[in-house]
């Protein structure tokens, strides 16, 4: 398997893109949907409980000592009971990978190149992810490192382009059917992207400094959420609450409106290219963990094998996946997030549990087996 490694820093970077992937193009819809112009206070509150989500996973990481998810679950369960819970772990990552790989394909065939088939967008799309799985973690944060500028240096300019079309007036009445829509709207960013950084529990193994490590998940967390919160924000602000939720690609169709001056317009695409940016990095670090884990899973020695068969999978099932955008944003509001509870909290708290187990009685065990001064 990889003996590559890569930087807190690095970590912290994938952590941020992996988190606005591609959130930032669907999450705005239900929001604003579901809290109307409270909707950047819904995101607000999931980000809070990421932080926390963040602190447990970091606590399990702890646990594992330095192996992946799936070695740690093998290890402690067995080669059977393991391998029936990881079963559930890997479908969960190689389904996201699908359906993340379907948001791409349906935003570019919907806005950006529609009379492409949507078959050979996510070929092309996914060639570049199986390539980037290949190279290995170490080119994956590298990269990272290398894009994660231009993002921020686009949300400056996002920010600032739009700011003379803010109507502060749009975020009023604060609170106006009350809180419970905000909490039952909540769920949704809790359960896309939050309860899938239990992803990142395959990578960390691989990321130099421990200690570091944790506070560069945390850090990047809410970074990532302070971006989603931004664009969502900005979004209720020029748009509104209610044609915000009557838009599939809200922020899109926000930077459709920016125009400087009369002349600069048009510079929608160069969001759209950078919006593909953060969804190639979550796909990546999807696929890479799914064949990684498998590839364990399998007690292979390498991942590179599977890339392909897997990556035609993943092409097969991004098609099957759901009829169309409507579908999957019903999906999202309705199902994703029992099914992302149960793989995001329920899985790696038992396997935790069980690690924390297992770690007590080896302390014991070694505790009574030490010579006590008396007897020596």
């Amino acid at each position: 398997m990889d003996n590559q490694t890569i930087s807190p820093r690095q970590f912290m970077f994938l952590v941020i893109l992996f988190i606005v992937g591609s959130s930032i193009l669907i999450v705005p819809t239900p929001l604003a949907a579901g809290a109307k112009n409270d909707a950047w206070i819904a995101i607000s509150l999931s980000v809070a409980v990421g932080v926390l989500l963040v602190f447990f996973y970091n606590q399990i990481a702890k646990l594992m000592k330095g192996q992946t998810l799936v070695q740690a679950t093998i290890s402690v369960f067995g080669n059977w009971f393991g391998r029936v819970i990881l079963f559930f772990y890997l479908s969960f990552l190689y389904v996201l990978a699908s359906l993340v790989l379907r948001n791409i394909g349906d935003f570019m065939t919907t806005l950006i190149i529609p009379e492409t088939p949507l078959q050979f967008t996510h070929i092309l799309f996914l060639l570049v992810v199986i390539w980037g799985a290949y190279l290995g973690i170490e080119a994956i944060g590298r990269s990272a490192e290398m894009f994660m500028p231009w993002v921020v240096l686009l949300l400056i300019f996002f920010t600032i382009s739009l700011s003379p079309q803010i109507k502060m007036e749009n975020l009023q009445p604060i609170f106006g059917n009350g809180i419970t829509p905000v909490l039952s709207t909540s769920m949704v960013v809790i359960g896309t992207p939050l309860l899938e950084l239990v992803t990142f529990l395959m990578i960390i193994p691989y990321v130099k400094e421990e200690k570091t490590t944790r506070k560069a998940w945390l850090l990047g967390t809410f970074i990532g959420g302070a971006i989603l919160t931004l664009i969502t924000l900005l979004c209720i602000l020029i748009l509104g609450s209610d044609l915000t939720a009557l838009n599939t690609y809200p922020s899109y169709k926000v930077a459709q409106k920016i125009n400087i001056a009369g002349f600069l317009e048009g510079v929608e695409i160069f969001v759209a290219i950078i919006w593909m940016l953060t969804i190639f990095f979550k796909l990546t670090i999807l696929f890479y963990s799914s064949t990684v884990g498998i590839a364990q899973f399998l007690t292979m020695d390498d991942h590179r094998p599977l890339l392909l068969p897997l990556g035609m999978g993943v092409i097969v099932l991004s098609i099957i996946a759901y009829p169309d955008v409507a579908y999957f944003e019903s999906f999202v509001g309705e199902t994703w997030f029992s099914y992302a509870l149960t793989h995001g909290l329920l899985i790696p708290g038992i396997v935790g549990i069980a690690l924390l187990i297992k770690s007590s009685r080896e302390k014991k065990k070694n505790k009574s087996q030490t010579p006590s001064p008396s007897n020596s």
